[in-house]
């Protein structure tokens, strides 16, 4: 990414999006998690590490779309992990992206898994997403990640 930055308003704004994200996701709030997104927004799980390795074992996928991004978040965050992750979001970077109401950004997430008694980190994972000003505010085009152990 280049060395460019954001007006301070809208890279606030933008953190604030990525905080939303986390919270909304590991409450399994499910219209307030789509409602991050544009109506066809896109999240993309590029891998998937094995449960045995304290992985999600769930499959790479891409959903698009405000009742996909809902379903996705109800079978992983509330029927699989009985809302016991937590996405500690990490390093965000946030830059320009192609006119003044697009932006990119990179973050890392810390994901750790409360299912059997005290917390242990189970991923790590690297987030791409682009971002645009819609007229409620910035908002995920779309997010993909990476996750670690691969």
């Amino acid at each position: 990414m280049p060395d460019a930055q954001l007006p301070v308003a809208d890279e606030l704004a933008l953190r604030n999006l990525i905080a939303r994200y986390a919270h909304f996701a590991d409450a399994g709030d499910l219209d307030a998690f789509a409602n991050l997104f544009v109506k066809d927004g896109t999240w993309t799980r590029e891998n998937s590490p094995p449960e045995a390795l304290g992985g999600s074992g769930l499959p790479s996928e891409t959903v698009a779309g405000h009742d996909s991004l809902k379903t996705m978040i109800e079978n992983s965050i509330i029927k699989r992990f009985n809302r016991k992750f937590r996405h500690q979001m990490t390093d965000v970077l946030i830059e320009p992206g192609n006119g003044p109401d697009e932006a990119r950004g990179l973050c890392r997430a810390l994901i750790t898994d409360w299912r059997d008694g005290p917390g242990k980190i189970a991923m790590c994972g690297a987030y791409t997403s682009t971002f645009v000003r819609t007229a409620d505010g910035w908002r995920f085009k779309s997010v993909s990640v990476n996750v670690l152990p691969a």
